[in-house]
């Protein structure tokens, strides 16, 4: 393989050129398969880092975890540590969470309020814009001189951009403006959030925390896999069969036996969408008995706002994969970081509806405790099957994952470039991997995604606010 010289600074370093990773995805006519080594090469996970997680948008955190000035939560952009932050005019800062003098993590706490940001190493101070405020005995003992080339200060990550409150951040001051980024995610997104009477949302529950030893697409794909829930929570289905909702589900996995379950899992549609979201829709087919009861006349004020069809998609189960890294379900936000190839952490951040009666929220809380909780049955399935996942790709004789099912039925909508297809079809894994190539592709650009393709090279043994 040709290697080619850089000069950086006095140091001259050897350059391989990249193996074409999209090999790693086998797209044809009727044929969508994805090589083990995808999710289990440490080369693919580094590579991954800098031409997804530098290059695209990534979620970061939500607006309500930093309401006033000098409130900051930590997050991570791929496998870079960054804060979230709020200046003194409250405008929001993503700073690499990084010293630029001797390279130490500046703030360690998952969130709070500061007026500057002190490393703890030497003592070097700055704003919470992330500029460079003070070196300590910066001419004391043999200090720096006149001459020293200061820095700025902390890295500001060049773009960041909100929608409805959801914070997102990219290395790449090129990249394409959030919302057309967001495509049909920005209207999965208002259907979520419409069901607040004041179309907000508030992270007020701390998160709960999982790590798997597992590669982080298991978690993208697993949230919007129509396919799974039958078979991967078995138990649950049997315990919602003899108990219903006294439990605390709160109606949110409806149906009373498995033949009612697997009945209202099959209804509604998986989308396959542009620059990598998958999107599941089950909107629902009767409304009126919704505005019964304790919580009737909130919901019928919001049929009345939004219309019939509109309200039975935002009252009905909607599930989201936002590439890379963020995932909304339920009354729920979730985020994945991958740590390693065979390593990822999970974050579940239960969300109240701002202006929502309190007994809903509460509702709502107990069937988040009840499913996804640290004694629920959901999580605790679903990272089962993830550690099931990777352990099986162990068997490296078998080249490739079938990615297969409803790709003969999947259509295309009109005046978009995504593709509708049945309720357990894998358009959505199909999304999330179409994008993964493109983005991984050697010398990928930023450009838009295009349709998603039927061509591809298989042989991968050879290489804002509303």
């Amino acid at each position: 393989m040709r290697m080619f010289e850089s000069n950086v600074g006095n140091v001259t370093w050897m350059h391989r050129p990249e193996p074409d990773y999209s090999r790693l995805v086998w797209e044809e006519a009727n044929r969508f398969r994805v090589h083990t080594s995808a999710y289990t090469d440490p080369t693919v996970f580094a590579a991954e880092m800098k031409h997804i997680f530098q290059k695209t948008w990534v979620y970061v955190g939500h607006e309500s975890q930093i309401p006033e000035s000098g409130n900051f939560i930590t997050s991570y952009i791929g496998n870079q540590p960054v804060i979230v932050v709020r200046d003194e005019e409250r405008q929001i800062h993503v700073l690499v969470n990084r010293c630029v003098h001797r390279g130490a993590v500046v703030c360690r706490e998952g969130g709070g309020r500061a007026s500057e940001f002190n490393c703890p190493y030497h003592g070097w101070v700055y704003g919470l814009d992330g500029k460079l405020l003070a070196v300590s005995e910066r001419k004391d003992a043999g200090g720096y001189d006149d001459a020293f080339d200061a820095p700025e200060g902390l890295f500001k990550v060049p773009r960041v951009e909100r929608y409805r409150g959801l914070i997102f951040a990219s290395f790449n001051p090129a990249v394409q403006p959030l919302v057309p980024y967001l495509g049909r995610a920005k209207q999965f997104i208002d259907r979520k959030l419409n069901f607040s009477p004041e179309g907000e949302i508030v992270l007020s529950s701390k998160p709960f925390v999982v790590r798997y030893p597992g590669n982080w697409k298991f978690q993208a794909e697993n949230i919007v896999d129509g396919y799974h829930f039958m078979h991967t929570h078995k138990g649950f289905v049997q315990l919602q069969m003899k108990y219903g909702d006294s439990t605390g589900d709160f109606g949110v996995h409806k149906g009373g036996t498995p033949k009612a379950m697997r009945a209202l899992r099959f209804r509604g549609a998986a989308w396959r969408c542009e620059n990598g979201h998958g999107l599941i829709e089950k909107p629902l087919g009767e409304v009126d008995s919704l505005f019964e009861g304790e919580f009737g006349d909130y919901q019928r004020a919001l049929h009345d706002t939004y219309g019939e069809e509109e309200f039975s998609f935002m009252a009905g189960k909607l599930s989201g994969s936002i590439f890379p890294n963020l995932g909304l379900i339920h009354n729920q936000i979730r985020v994945w970081r991958p740590i390693a190839h065979n390593m990822t952490e999970v974050a579940v951040y239960p969300y109240e509806l701002k202006g929502a009666p309190d007994a809903f929220n509460e509702g709502m809380l107990r069937s988040q405790e009840r499913f996804y909780g640290p004694a629920g049955h959901g999580a605790a399935d679903d990272v089962d099957i993830f550690i099931r996942n990777q352990q099986g790709l162990e068997a490296s004789a078998v080249d490739w994952l079938i990615l297969e099912r409803g790709l003969s039925t999947d259509a295309p909508d009109a005046g978009s470039r995504d593709l509708r297809g049945g309720s357990t079809s894998e358009a959505p894994q199909r999304a999330i991997w179409s994008e993964w190539k493109r983005l991984m592709s050697a010398g990928a650009d930023q450009k838009p995604s295009s349709c998603p393709s039927s061509t591809g090279a298989h042989d991968a043994t050879q290489e804002g606010h509303h």
